[in-house]
């Protein structure tokens, strides 16, 4: 079983700003709105960093319960985010202020493009599609996705979006994350550092498609906790808890940290674990983005598209005739999440084998 590497092709990026473009105090970043979109989007996101002028601003709009995570970078400037669905007259202000002369926008739907375009920026690059062309003043072409067609990762779309402004770097490289927590407060969340720790992520807000069994969960785990100096520590959401108390009682033993870390906090665990095991979930891409290494497990999404950036991965996807299907829950009764269901914990657990030395 290999390591997992993305597949995001060649350099095929259309330029659509000329090299005089007044980027005035710099550019905003319209960021995607979903944890892991939001860690797949940063090598795209660092590359416009590097392409704008000496002295001008990287700037990140952004929900709200993103603001923490893009303030970790060291290279953007200023986030601004946003407390309702779109940006509220307040916020559209503090945009202004920045004095930017250029906005990418990162998600597909209207309403971002809507957020950028009543914010007074002149350049406004996107893609177009979702009636949302005559908000944006250049447009590369709408970005079409066919579940089981996908022959590249999702980066593409946003490397062909800084292609736009002028770097044609393509890789996944950026600058990482800077986290702190306190001895206290690792001391506050019971965590050990001597011990070796083995994250699981058990949870897939997305729905039960993503969402490998929490008795297989409990199998890797309690296999872990008989390992010298090892803890588990299950992760998740505030949601999640009762999810991660499962996990946590199948295994017979572990610590359920679930919705008991902030996100700063998460990605500084997330950072020093010795592996991981996760779905394809945020938790999966925000490991990634720490430079993390485990085993990710695939059911109806497609890692060709949305594996993980960053570190070291197996990905272990039990591709039956219906996957990738995209779906939230399974819709083929007769077929009971067979796709999750077939990964068997001794497969995560000989890779875990695998990785430890890697």
């Amino acid at each position: 079983m290999e390591l997992y590497s993305p597949n995001i092709g060649s350099p095929d990026s259309k330029k659509l700003i000329s090299d005089n473009i007044d980027w005035k105090q710099g550019v905003l970043i319209r960021s995607t709105n979903w944890l892991g979109d939001a860690c797949m989007t940063l090598p795209a996101v660092f590359k416009i960093k590097q392409q704008i002028p000496e002295g001008a601003t990287l700037n990140i709009m952004c929900p709200v319960n993103l603001k923490s995570f893009w303030e970790t970078f060291p290279w953007v400037n200023k986030v601004i985010g946003l407390a309702a669905k779109r940006a509220s007259k307040e916020e559209k202000q503090a945009v202004k202020q920045l004095g930017c002369g250029v906005a990418v926008v990162l998600p597909n739907s209207f309403g971002s493009a809507l957020d950028i375009g009543k914010c007074g920026i002149p350049v406004r690059v996107g893609r177009g599609g979702r009636m949302r062309s005559v908000l944006l003043s250049h447009k590369l072409p709408k970005w079409k996705r066919i579940a089981g067609k996908d022959k590249h990762h999702q980066l593409r779309e946003y490397l062909q979006l800084a292609g736009a402004l002028g770097n044609n770097d393509w890789d996944d490289n950026y600058e990482p994350a800077q986290t702190e927590v306190s001895q206290d407060r690792i001391a506050e969340l019971g965590l050990s550092t001597s011990k070796k720790w083995l994250v699981l992520a058990p949870g897939a807000k997305f729905g039960p498609a993503k969402q490998w069994p929490i008795e297989y969960y409990g199998v890797v785990a309690k296999w872990w906790l008989t390992e010298e100096d090892s803890e588990v520590i299950i992760i998740g959401t505030p949601d999640e808890q009762s999810v991660a108390e499962n996990v946590k009682k199948s295994a017979g033993g572990g610590l359920n940290l679930a919705g008991k870390t902030n996100l700063q906090e998460l990605m500084f665990l997330l950072g020093k674990a010795a592996l991981a095991v996760v779905n394809d979930s945020g938790a999966m891409h925000l490991s990634a983005a720490m430079g993390g290494k485990g085993v990710a497990v695939f059911g109806s999404t497609d890692p060709r598209a949305t594996g993980p950036l960053g570190g070291k991965w197996k990905i272990i996807w039990n591709r039956i005739d219906c996957s990738p299907c995209l779906k939230k829950v399974c819709e083929i009764p007769e077929k009971d999440y067979d796709c999750l269901k077939g990964i068997s914990p001794n497969q995560v657990i000989e890779a875990l084998k695998v990785l430890e030395h890697a």
